[in-house]
Parts: structure tokens; C-alpha cells; sequence
């Protein structure tokens, strides 16, 4: 953390302390440090961490569900990124076929999350519960489509009239192009980079690119939004987001990662946290 302030709460992970271990006869387990973790984070040498096992996904990328999205997770402690984007959690089976190794003791720091609450094990089984009684495809469906058609002709059509009319007609058409994008970018692009955009890989993959599309970046998106954004959502560093507050950046050996950087951009309009002073202005933040 910025100024070096542990976490609040600490997570217990797995990690051995021996330099190989055997679950089994047949199966030797690597103990792992993070420099090495950290050496393989390219898609043809992808390792990942989670709850202090090691596991190899090079191969598995190809066959993940949610698409070559997991590859995000390659050479880095991916226990938020495993625990918060499966609320129906993974099968034990298949952890055990990807493990190739543990994390050496000490060289995962403690998290600001507990997995074990009673808390989040009720949020978590509540989520999948409301999820099965409206029977919805977690993949695509008619809505979404139906949306995202009526999206891109909305920005397209604005966009080509922008440049064809008139100068007074053009700022109405400007304006109308730019609220399409934003919708673009909060619907089409978003759901495709998620993996929910469609059962196909493919058309995940062109649905995110629709990003591109309005001027951004899809894959920069990725790192922030899916890597920052909703493993720590709302999280801030104390003293970091302090710091910011008065114009300060913290360096960037400093930060800690367990902050959400989508929510810098709404400070200090909007009060995220106990921990923020009020200000007269935030008891209308519900409306704006």
C-alpha cells in the first residue's frame, strides 16, 4: 500500500514451505517464488496463483469458458480474480490437474479479503440463487443483440451525418454521436470483453473491439477495468486515495494494487467511503 500500511484484514492462503510436495504418488509439486511466478505471464507460459497453489493455464487458456480472458491472470496471485468471477466456484478436480506447483511461504502478502466469511459465503450463494430464478443465459441472449443493433446504427448514422451536414446541424449530430459511444462502451463493448456477449469466443472478441471502435482501447480496458476495477470494487488505499485527493500520485512502487482506479475518476465529486469527509455537496451525490 501507499506509505506502507498493511491491509486490514489478512487472507490465509495454502502455501508450503518445502522445496517439492506430493499430493499424491504420482504428482511433485514446485514451490514457487513471485519472481518466478512473475516470469511466466506470456500466453505460451502462463502461470497463475490462487489461494497460494501454483497453476499452469497455457494449455487450459484455449479451453476456458470464458475465453483467452484468463490469460490476464498469467504470472500474478489471481485468488480475487478466481474467488469473484465464479460465484459457483470451480471444481476441485480441475485445480488439481492445472497445479503444478505452491508458493513458497511469505511470498504472497496478506489480502484485504477474507474468502471464509459467513458474509461473503451468503452474498455469494444468494447472487447464484437470484441468477437461477430468472433463468438467464449467463452468454448472450435476444435483449442483448436487439441493444447492440440498435447501438451501432445509432452511432454510425450520427456519425456520417456529423460529417455530411450542415455546421449548426453537425454539433446536434456530434452530440448525438458521442452519447451512442458512451453507450457503446457501457453495453456492447463491456459485455463482449466480459465474455457475456455471446456463447461464441469470436463474437465476444468483436463485441469488445467496439471499444477501439469509439476511440479507446479494449485491451487496455482489460487491465484496468477486469484486473482493477471489479476485483476491488469501491476498495481504496487510505492514505493512497488521500494523497490523490489533494493532487499527489502516489509512485508507482508505492501503490497497491488492491484499489479500484475506476473510482479516482469520480473523486471528489462522489463520496465512496466512510473514510472520505463529507461535503456539503455529497448528500445530492445520489442524483448526479
Amino acid at each position: 500500500m501507499c506509505n506502507g500500511k498493511p491491509t486490514p484484514t489478512a487472507l490465509t492462503n495454502n502455501a508450503q514451505s518445502t522445496d517439492t510436495i506430493s499430493t499424491n504418488t504420482t504428482k511433485k509439486l514446485l514451490e514457487v517464488t513471485n519472481d518466478e511466478l512473475r516470469s511466466h505471464n506470456a500466453p505460451s507460459d502462463a502461470w497463475c496463483a490462487v489461494h497460494g497453489k501454483v497453476l499452469s493455464i497455457t494449455d487450459f487458456a484455449a479451453r476456458h469458458p470464458g475465453g483467452d480472458v484468463i490469460l490476464l491472470a498469467s504470472g500474478r496471485d489471481a485468488t480475487v480474480l478466481f474467488e469473484t468471477y465464479h460465484p459457483r466456484g470451480v471444481s476441485d478436480k480441475l485445480v488439481e490437474k492445472l497445479q503444478i506447483g505452491v508458493m513458497k511461504e511469505g511470498e504472497i502478502p496478506p489480502s484485504y479479503y477474507s474468502w471464509d466469511s459467513e458474509f461473503y459465503r451468503t452474498l455469494k450463494s444468494r447472487v447464484v440463487a437470484r441468477l437461477d430464478e430468472l433463468n438467464l443465459s449467463r452468454r448472450g441472449s435476444l435483449e442483448i443483440w436487439i441493444k447492440a443493433a440498435i447501438l451501432l446504427i445509432w452511432f454510425w448514422y450520427s456519425l456520417v451525418q456529423m460529417y455530411v451536414s450542415p455546421f449548426t446541424n453537425a454539433i446536434g449530430w456530434c452530440i448525438s454521436m458521442g452519447a451512442a459511444a458512451a453507450f457503446v462502451g457501457t453495453c456492447i463493448q463491456h459485455d463482449g470483453n466480459h465474455g457475456a456477449f455471446a456463447q461464441a469466443k469470436w463474437l465476444n472478441k468483436m463485441a469488445g473491439w467496439t471499444q477501439d471502435m469509439i476511440g479507446a482501447s479494449a485491451f487496455t480496458w482489460e487491465f484496468q477495468h477486469m484486473l482493477g476495477h471489479h476485483p476491488y470494487t469501491n476498495l481504496l488505499d487510505e492514505e493512497e486515495d488521500l494523497k490523490k485527493g489533494n493532487g499527489v500520485d502516489c509512485p508507482i512502487v508505492e501503490k497497491d494494487q488492491e484499489s479500484d482506479p475506476d473510482v479516482f475518476s469520480s473523486f471528489p465529486i462522489m463520496r465512496m467511503h466512510p473514510l472520505h469527509e463529507p461535503a456539503w455537496y455529497h448528500r445530492y451525490q445520489h442524483i448526479y
